[in-house]
């Protein structure tokens, strides 16, 4: 009987050494998953900050002299005011 228990205490202790290797692994696996999460992250939203950041003037500037290409006049809604904060007005 002592024997039998003193076997299955050692697979136990074989098995919990092999789980803890496994969860090791895990663990690792993990941990660089939420790393390439966070780095995926930051390559879409920091790009999307910045286009919202630097692209406006330039199309301002750009709209700017198209309009004065065409010889679109002032007097009407410019679409460079989109980009200025503007917005869309309606016409009565």
């Amino acid at each position: 009987m002592e024997e039998d228990i003193k076997k299955l205490l050692e697979k136990n202790l074989a098995l919990a050494e092999e789980t803890q290797e496994m969860v090791k692994g895990i663990r690792n696996y993990v941990r660089w998953q939420k790393a390439w999460g966070w780095i995926k992250f930051f390559v879409i939203i920091v790009p999307l900050i910045l286009t919202l950041i630097y692209l406006p003037p330039l199309l301002s500037n750009l709209i700017n002299q198209y309009q004065e290409l065409l010889g679109i006049s002032g007097n009407t809604q410019s679409i460079s005011s989109l980009f200025s904060g503007g917005g869309i007005e309606l016409k009565k």
